[in-house]
């Protein structure tokens, strides 16, 4: 059989492969990309981050015209859900950014290979397409095969009819009820989704509180919304599935223990098992080339993404650390610097991320759950409703908070609630890259009236704080 040199070959074309693909390319190197699915942008572009934004921006268009009377806009009125039309818009938009990345790869003369690849040792790479096998050798290898759905360990619950978020997010049709196992960020947006487009959500979540990797104030004050909405989201928490039951009408009943009120049965049309997603390796031979997998099924990696062996890397969600689109195309550039052994700079934790639920969260850095571990760390808190941009926007809900240092007034994190918590948030993460202070971010003049002065009118009240408490011990206040 033939093998086909390159200088670098990457398994995956998600986020954690092609930014190092076309960075390498762009410096002369001859890069083979491997694909096991249909089309080029992995898990991000094709199962979650934009499917999943593409209907929740349908989602809040059904919001808007509910509340459309609030604003002088009398009979308004959602009527009907043109399915196929949402549907097709979903499809052109992933058509065209996956020809884009097939493009931009083309021109940069990358060769893209459809098929399941594996190990065949330390530097080749099998691919099988159908019947065929092919053959790739490669100076390095950026394995990078993504994350998959976690299963869910109870009787019946690997049933192919049970959903996953990709089954969600086809949106083949719309139940009229939906049990939603899981409460973190996935079970959070689709609810969200199903919420607005009229079925009765009701999410089971096995921690005390949803949302339970935010800070705790967070997931609270969205269960106190959910509940509030037009059409009410439930939240139980602290409960275990045991059972989840086909019926003879094609529904379905999800038995659960809960330690206050016993065991439980609730009876809908659809289930969603959204309990997280773990690392993809488990089709792939990676005692082959020596790479010891973790207790998680994670690559394990260095700070360059360097796997145990020197030129194996494995960025992405393959290795665990964290698993978002943005933070797997970071690694992926340090990855592409590291192999041209260009000056680079390692991982490091200020990576924000974000929820597109109703209200929009956001988050970056440290939270209130570090605050008994660090005595000179402060948390202030600024409520929407006291900016005026929300309320001409006609909503209000949500609040910011902000971790600084009282010593160094040094910001180490911040969570957001609220209307475009998702664009704010980068505004924080930029000031705490660059290791900014409380004073350097209220020097920056903000336009009036934006979403910014949320956040602005914020780290103003942690300085006046911080001065505060300065000037009653007797210290003097700072103003650099």
């Amino acid at each position: 059989m033939d093998t086909t040199k390159f200088d670098v070959v990457t398994i995956g074309a998600g986020p954690g492969a092609t930014p190092a693909a076309l960075y390498l390319a762009r410096h002369s190197k001859r890069v083979a990309v491997i694909e096991q699915g249909h089309a080029l942008g992995g898990t991000c572009l094709l199962e979650g981050c934009i499917p999943s934004k593409i209907y929740l921006e349908t989602a809040k268009r059904i919001r808007d015209i509910q509340e459309a009377a609030r604003f002088g806009l009398a009979n308004a009125q959602f009527q009907e859900l043109a399915l196929s039309v949402l549907t097709e818009r979903k499809q052109k938009i992933l058509r065209q950014r996956s020809l884009e990345m097939q493009q931009r790869l083309t021109q940069l003369g990358v060769t893209v290979v459809y098929g399941r690849a594996d190990f065949l040792d330390a530097h080749h790479v099998v691919v099988q397409t159908g019947d065929a096998r092919k053959i790739l050798s490669a100076d390095y290898i950026i394995a990078s095969p993504g994350s998959r759905p976690k299963p869910l360990r109870v009787p019946e619950a690997d049933d192919a009819s049970l959903w996953t978020n990709a089954q969600a997010l086809k949106l083949d049709t719309i139940p009229s009820s939906l049990c939603i196992v899981g409460g973190g960020y996935i079970g959070a947006e689709l609810a969200t989704l199903y919420q607005a487009l009229g079925t009765r959500v009701h999410v089971l979540e096995a921690a005390s509180r949803i949302l339970a990797s935010e800070d705790p104030a967070i997931g609270a004050y969205l269960t106190k919304n959910w509940s509030s909405a037009i059409n009410p989201i439930e939240v139980e928490t602290d409960v275990r599935v045991t059972r989840i039951e086909t019926r003879p009408d094609g529904r379905w009943t999800v038995g659960y223990n809960h330690p206050l009120r016993g065991f439980r049965r609730k009876t809908v049309d659809r289930v969603l098992v959204a309990i997280g997603r773990e690392p993809n390796t488990g089709q792939m031979a990676w005692d082959k080339v020596g790479i010891t997998l973790g207790p998680r099924g994670e690559v394990p990696v260095n700070r360059y993404f360097q796997t145990t062996v020197p030129h194996i890397y494995a960025p992405g969600d393959v290795n665990g650390q964290i698993m978002l689109a943005h933070a797997a195309a970071r690694q992926s550039s340090i990855v592409a610097q590291h192999i041209l052994k260009k000056p680079t700079a390692a991982a490091h934790d200020i990576v924000p991320h974000v929820i597109m639920s109703s209200p929009e969260i956001a988050a970056v850095g440290a939270d209130t759950r570090s605050l008994v571990m660090h005595p000179t760390w402060r948390v202030t808190q600024w409520q929407y409703q006291h900016s005026v941009r929300p309320l001409v926007a006609g909503d209000e809900r949500g609040f910011a908070q902000l971790i600084w240092d009282r010593a160094t007034h040094k910001i180490m994190g911040c969570q957001i609630i609220g209307l475009g918590a998702s664009e704010l948030i980068s505004e924080m993460t930029q000031v705490m890259t660059h290791q900014g202070t409380l004073e350097s971010f209220v020097e920056a003049v903000h336009p009036h009236p934006t979403l910014h002065e949320v956040v602005t009118d914020l780290a103003m009240k942690a300085l006046i704080e911080a001065q505060s408490e300065t000037a009653q011990e007797g210290g003097a206040i700072r103003t650099d």
